[in-house]
């Protein structure tokens, strides 16, 4: 006969899925009750908060620049909107979030009161539609987180109550609020329109424009709240939502949430409003630049154009008429062609001069005049402006949304330095460049003039008035061209942004709270509470339940399960009760593998042991032996535990020897301590008793315990060893070398699945051989015989001569499977009565 072999742990030991069903199933009425409760708090919560609706618009951002196109002659020509030509998407979803723009559109809104109906548990905002308006005195300290309570006492008179302990106060002159912590209470009767003024708010509230019927507001609480305008821009801006409907489509949704879907589709309404105000605003302040600039230049040329001509009258009333040679013409024309060209090259000088004043100075970044302007067609120039205009458009953006020290906005800090020393490179290579320009072209005047010089004196004086004359006359009209154009620009220019569906309502409903999905939400809670706490309960429960969580958190074969015994009256010594029928299976059962197991008739040593008291050990090695002697067998029964109190010592206290005798060396023989039972006599029993003065390992280390056992192993069939319990380790190993066969008693809701990784250990390490398990108390599906592939079973059928109805009599005399019995648990000893059980 071979020993088990033991590998590595089940995956599955320490689940055991049946074992929590089960506990499932034994809870079913707490789930009912979490799952009502549940869904009930859910239900209550659905009518109770106030329903969130859902507004949407949609706006098209032309990125193209194609709205600005002016004939053929693009709108950028003019400088309007040179900077905005190429739109990043991400930057205007920005733009719509932004603060400012936030701030602009809820101060045009009447949004900084709120008014509300109805008690703290079913408050609901009220808009456009009220008993009253509250008309706040901007230049006035106003009180903003406190909740005003108005009573209406008759058609012209109300009551004004406010409580509160910690509130904002503003402060106008300043533009700034403080945070007043104390104990602030205030009642007061006022009339309709008159002024309530406070050290902490200032306002009228009065009568509304339209009529309002008393019946709607009966029996209401009515109550409104001041909010702060920063507050309310800084609530919409994190609750308004932005996003790209498609991301190859320039069509932004704006999405906002509230109680009050007219309110948020006034917020929507007014905020596209802005963004694309803001827009054309932008594009005209450039553009109105522009105009600017070339009408300081132009009043300038016009002066000057104007005194070149009287120069030149002057000279031909004085002069008799002088007509230009060839020569002398040919060189006035070149000498205006150069001095035309050096003059708009001058222009792009100031204006790259110009351009470095304004990089010097980040608050004007928006006002820097179009390169267009100076006729400058630079694409690196274009680029770096363009992109710096980005960088300080998502710096605003990261400072609002992330604070002054995001890692992101340091990186765009970087971005922006390293912009602006490019752009400014660039600028001084401009500038270079065209003084050399400028130098070239003083050289070639230089080379005319002296041809000028050579000719007579009156002609030479005309040249030089002519001259003058043609050069600012090219000026005038090349600056009036670009004032042409800019203006036309200006009058045609469109919007780059338009509102494709005008703010509406998703959906028929509130999105929120959306009440199926709250059930449902209940319903899963309601299953996940009281399922956590049997999780918990059943991961914390370390006592074995079942055969299958046995089975599966050990590798030790189980020989058999020994059924729950429900009679209060059990087998003993000195008894001829009889067991109920499945306990008597059970044990009959066990009697079969063993002989099976045991094919050496010489090995006939059993021993049977377990962890703890009242696992039943000796109720087994009882019955067992009992079974094998009425089955023909000679059986000795030997209890070798000298230290727990069982039914078996108790028995042996009525004969005069004992183990314990025999070991301390009295000078008894064999034959006096071996006892025959009178109702069985193929039992014979060696009995124990309790030694107050003795050790038990002394006892145990006896040199008279193992020629006892080896002496009679040749007198009977089967020797069954009562063993100390494996917790006594030393005890233990002092007897299990003794033993051919050692069944370890495990009894359910008693032991412990850490004691058999104990007992896993002692085997490995060869200190146990050839062990089994015996699954006692076994109820329901646990009670089941058979081992490894020679499983049988007889089941829970009428068997053995009874008859149905004596089955079912005896049946209605049974416990319960929890195993209780006229109030007292099966299987443990209680305190004050000896419950039925699998025991002794």
């Amino acid at each position: 006969m071979e020993s088990p072999k033991l590998t590595g742990s089940n995956i599955y030991a320490d689940l055991n899925l049946a074992g929590l069903v089960k506990k499932i199933w034994e809870k079913k009425f707490l789930f009912a009750a979490s799952v009502i409760l549940c869904v009930g708090i859910a239900y209550i919560y659905g009518k109770v908060v106030p329903p969130i609706y859902a507004v949407k618009t949609t706006l098209l951002i032309d990125s193209s620049g194609n709205s600005r196109k002016l004939g053929d002659s693009k709108y950028v020509e003019g400088g309007v909107g040179l900077i905005d030509m190429e739109k990043n998407l991400s930057n205007e979803m920005g733009i719509l979030k932004s603060y400012s723009l936030m701030e602009k559109t809820v101060k045009d809104l009447d949004f900084q009161v709120s008014y509300y109906t109805g008690k703290w548990y079913k408050e609901r905002e009220a808009y456009g539609y009220f008993p009253f308006e509250v008309e706040l005195i901007d230049s006035s300290a106003q009180m903003f987180g406190a909740r005003f309570y108005v009573e209406l006492l008759s058609d012209q008179r109300y009551r004004l109550s406010v409580a509160a302990k910690e509130f904002d106060v503003s402060n106008p002159a300043t533009g700034t609020t403080r945070t007043v912590e104390r104990n602030f209470e205030f009642s007061d009767v006022f009339f309709f329109g008159k002024e309530v003024a406070h050290d902490y708010f200032h306002f009228i509230i009065k009568k509304p424009d339209y009529k309002v019927v008393p019946e709607d507001f009966e029996g209401q609480e009515l109550s409104f709240q001041i909010h702060s305008i920063s507050g309310l821009a800084k609530a919409y801006a994190s609750k308004l939502d932005v996003s790209q409907v498609d991301i190859k489509a320039s069509i932004l949704k704006l999405t906002s949430q509230g109680q009050i879907p007219k309110k948020e589709i006034d917020f929507l309404t007014k905020l596209t409003d802005h963004y694309i105000k803001s827009k054309l605003d932008e594009r005209d302040e450039i553009a109105l630049s522009k105009e600017t600039f070339i009408r300081e230049q132009l009043a300038g040329v016009t002066d000057s154009l104007a005194k070149a001509e009287l120069r030149l009258e002057a000279f031909r009333s004085r002069a008799q008429a002088v007509n230009l040679t060839q020569t002398a013409t040919n060189a006035l024309n070149q000498v205006q062609d150069l001095q035309s060209t050096k003059a708009q090259l001058e222009l792009k000088v100031k204006y790259y001069n110009s351009l470095l004043q304004y990089l010097s100075d980040t608050s004007s970044i928006d006002k820097i005049i179009a390169p267009s302007v100076a006729g400058i067609d630079d694409p690196l120039l274009n680029e770096n402006l363009l992109e710096l205009k980005r960088l300080y458009s998502e710096r605003s953006r990261l400072k609002y949304f992330k604070g002054e020290k995001s890692y992101d906005l340091e990186i765009i800090e970087q971005q922006i330095k390293a912009t602006t020393r490019s752009l400014r490179e660039n600028l001084k290579n401009l500038i270079n460049s065209s003084m050399l320009g400028l130098n070239n072209l003083d050289n070639q005047i230089l080379s005319y003039e002296g041809t000028i010089s050579q000719l007579p004196s009156n002609e030479k004086q005309l040249l030089n008035y002519q001259r003058k004359s043609n050069l600012y006359e090219n000026l005038f009209n090349y600056l009036s061209q670009e004032l042409a154009k800019t203006g036309i620009a200006r009058a045609e220019d469109i919007p780059d942004t338009k509102v494709l569906d005008t703010p509406r309502m998703v959906g028929d409903g509130p999105v929120e709270p959306q009440k199926g999905m709250l059930m449902i939400l209940g319903f899963l809670i309601g299953l996940i509470l009281p399922l956590g706490l049997v999780i918990i309960q059943h991961s914390m429960d370390e006592k074995v339940q079942d055969i299958s969580q046995l089975e599966a958190s050990s590798k030790i074969p189980v020989a058999a399960s020994i059924a729950h015994d429900y009679s209060e009256v059990k087998p003993t010594l000195t008894n001829d009760v009889q067991l109920e029928w499945q306990v008597q299976e059970s044990f009959r059962d066990l009697v079969a593998k063993i002989q099976f197991l045991i094919t050496d008739p010489k090995k006939n040593v059993i021993g049977l042991t377990s962890t703890v008291p009242d696992e039943g050990k000796t109720f087994c090695a009882l019955n067992l032996g009992i079974n094998f002697a009425r089955g023909g067998k000679k059986t000795l029964l030997i209890d070798s535990d000298f230290r727990v109190p069982s039914q078996m010592k108790e028995d042996g206290a009525l004969k005069k020897y004992g183990l314990s005798d025999y070991l301390k060396g009295e000078d008894i023989t064999v034959d006096d301590i071996i006892h025959v039972n009178e109702f069985t006599p193929n039992l014979h029993y060696i009995p124990t008793r309790i030694e107050q003065n003795f050790n038990p390992q002394e006892l145990l280390t006896s040199p008279r315990l193992e020629p006892l056992i080896l002496g009679l192993k040749d007198s009977y069939d089967y020797i069954i060893v009562d063993s100390p319990a494996v917790g006594l380790v030393s005890d233990f190993l002092l007897v299990s070398k003794l033993l051919d066969i050692q069944l370890f008693v495990i009894r359910r809701k008693v032991s412990k699945l850490s004691f058999l990784h104990g007992l896993e250990k002692l085997i490995k390490k060869g200190k146990m051989k050839n062990t089994f398990l015996i699954f006692n108390d076994a109820i329901g599906k646990s009670f089941k015989y058979g081992y490894g592939d020679y499983s049988y079973g007889y089941g829970y059928g009428y068997g053995y001569g009874e008859s149905k109805g004596k089955n079912k009599r005896r049946r209605k005399n049974k416990v319960s499977e929890n195993g209780y019995k006229n109030g007292v648990q099966n299987g443990q000893a209680d305190k004050k009565e000896k419950a039925p059980g699998n025991d002794i």
